[in-house]
C-alpha cells in the first residue's frame, strides 16, 4: 500500500479506509470483500464493518453474486456513481468549457464559451459563473466543481503566474472569484496537472502505472506528472512547467522572462504563424476555431503538401525535445501527448519517438512509452472533473452521503 498522511485519530483512519475502498470501486466497478480486503491489506473484518458503514450511507450498494476466490461466488459491492456529479471546467486562451459528469467519469453535458483576450477579464469570469450556476439548477446530485486553469498556477495565491498572451488575467485571483460563489466546493487545478489526472484515471493504458506523464501541446505547452496516484505539485503548485524549460539559450526572449523556451517553438500558435506564412492558401476562408486551423495543416500534410508536412516534421522534433527533458527529469512509465497537437498524432508520432530516441540514455528510453492521447473528451475537462471526484473520493463521508 501507498505510505498514506499522517492521521490524528481513529476517525481520521476510518475515512482514510473509506476513501481507499471507495476509490477501488471508483476504478474495478465491481468487487468482492475479500478482493478489496487483498488489495488494502486490511481484515476481512475491517472491511466488512468499513462496507457496511459505506452502504447505510447510500455510496455503495450490494450488486449480486460475483466470481470471487477459487471460483467461489462472492457478494458484490459496487460504488453508486450516478448518483453523485460534478461539473468540470476547463478555461483556455479562448474557450471555455463547462461539463457534467457523474463520478465514474461519464459526460452527461458540455457547453462551451468563446471569448476574445482584448475582453475585460471580470466580463468572462462572470459568463463562466453563469454557466455553472445554469448548470447547477439543469442537473441534479451535483457534489463538487473542478476548474482547470492555465499554468503556471499558483495554488496558495489563488492566480495564474504568467500565460503567455494573457497579461491581464494575471491579477485576477480565481479563488476569491469561487470560493463563495456556489454553494458547492470548489477546486481549482493547473490543466496539464488535470490532464495528467483523467489519463491515469481514465485513459485505459493497459498496464499498472508507477509514474505517468501528460504532455499538453495546444496554446501553450505543460506538462503535469502522476506518481503512484498523486500529483507532483511543487512547493507553490507549479512543478514541472517544461514549457518555460530552455531548448536554446541564445533563443527569443519568453514573456517569463527565460530565452529560447520550448513554448516559443512547439506550440499551436507557433505552428499557425508559421503555416499562414508558408501554406497560406489553406487559410484562405477564415476558419472559425484554432482547432479547424490546425486540421487542415494536418490534413494538408496527410494529402502530401510537401510544405505542410515540413512544418509538421519540425513542430514533431520539438515536440520530442520536451519528451527528452520528461524522460530524463521524471523517468515515466509513460509519456500521454494531448491537447490540439493530439489530431496529428500518426504524423508526429514517428518523428517525436525519433528524435527522442537520438537524445536519451537507451535504457531509459527503451522503458518509457510515448503516445498520444486517445480520450475522446478533452483531457483537460476530463481532468477538471477528475480533480473535483478525487477530491471528493478523499472524503466520501463529507461529500457522498445520500444526497
Amino acid at each position: 500500500m501507498q505510505d498514506r498522511d499522517p492521521v490524528v485519530n481513529n476517525s481520521d483512519l476510518t475515512e482514510v479506509h473509506r476513501s481507499e475502498i471507495v476509490k477501488i470501486l471508483q476504478q474495478k466497478e465491481v468487487c468482492s470483500r475479500a478482493e478489496i480486503a487483498k488489495i488494502t491489506g486490511l481484515t476481512q473484518a475491517s472491511i466488512t464493518k468499513i462496507v457496511g458503514n459505506l452502504i447505510d450511507m447510500g455510496i455503495i450498494s450490494e450488486s449480486g453474486l460475483i466470481k470471487g476466490n477459487g471460483n467461489r461466488r462472492a457478494i458484490g459491492v459496487k460504488l453508486n456513481s450516478d448518483r453523485y456529479r460534478v461539473i468540470g471546467v476547463k478555461f483556455g486562451r479562448h474557450l471555455i468549457i463547462a461539463g457534467v459528469f457523474d463520478i465514474s467519469g461519464k459526460l452527461y453535458e458540455q457547453r462551451e464559451i468563446e471569448f476574445d483576450l482584448a475582453q475585460d477579464a471580470k466580463v468572462v469570469i462572470g459568463s463562466m459563473k453563469a454557466q455553472i450556476h445554469t448548470l447547477l439548477e439543469e442537473f441534479d446530485n451535483i457534489v463538487a466543481i473542478g476548474v482547470a486553469l492555465p499554468g503556471p498556477y499558483l495554488r496558495s495565491e489563488g492566480r495564474i503566474a504568467m500565460v503567455t498572451r494573457m497579461p491581464v488575467w494575471h491579477d485576477v485571483n480565481f479563488l476569491e472569484e469561487l470560493k463563495d460563489e456556489f454553494d458547492k466546493p470548489v477546486f481549482i487545478e493547473q490543466d496539464a496537472n488535470a490532464g495528467a489526472l483523467a489519463e491515469y484515471w481514465f485513459g485505459n493504458h493497459g498496464r499498472p502505472l508507477h509514474t505517468l506523464a501528460y504532455f499538453l501541446v495546444g496554446e501553450g505547452v505543460g506538462s503535469g506528472i502522476v506518481d503512484n496516484g498523486n500529483l507532483l505539485l511543487g512547493e507553490q503548485g507549479a512543478a514541472s512547467e517544461i514549457g518555460h524549460i530552455s531548448i536554446d539559450c541564445h533563443g527569443p526572449r519568453c514573456e517569463c522572462g527565460n530565452y529560447g523556451c520550448l513554448e516559443l517553438y512547439a506550440s499551436v500558435p507557433v505552428l499557425l504563424k508559421k503555416a499562414k506564412q508558408e501554406v497560406p492558401e489553406l487559410f484562405t476562408n477564415d476558419p472559425r476555431h484554432r482547432i479547424e486551423e490546425c486540421g487542415r495543416i494536418f490534413e494538408a500534410a496527410r494529402s502530401g503538401n510537401i510544405r505542410a508536412s515540413a512544418l509538421v516534421e519540425e513542430m514533431a522534433k520539438y515536440i520530442g525535445y520536451g519528451c527528452v527533458t520528461l524522460i530524463n527529469a521524471y523517468n515515466p512509465d509513460i509519456i500521454v501527448i494531448g491537447d490540439m497537437m493530439a489530431m496529428g498524432g500518426d504524423l508526429l508520432l514517428p518523428e517525436i519517438k525519433k528524435t527522442a530516441k537520438e537524445r536519451t540514455i537507451a535504457e531509459l528510453f527503451d522503458n518509457t512509452v510515448i503516445k498520444m492521447s486517445a480520450l475522446t473528451i478533452d483531457p483537460v475537462l476530463y481532468g477538471a472533473a477528475a480533480i473535483a471526484t478525487d477530491r471528493v473520493l478523499a472524503r466520501p463521508s463529507e461529500y457522498l452521503q445520500t444526497i
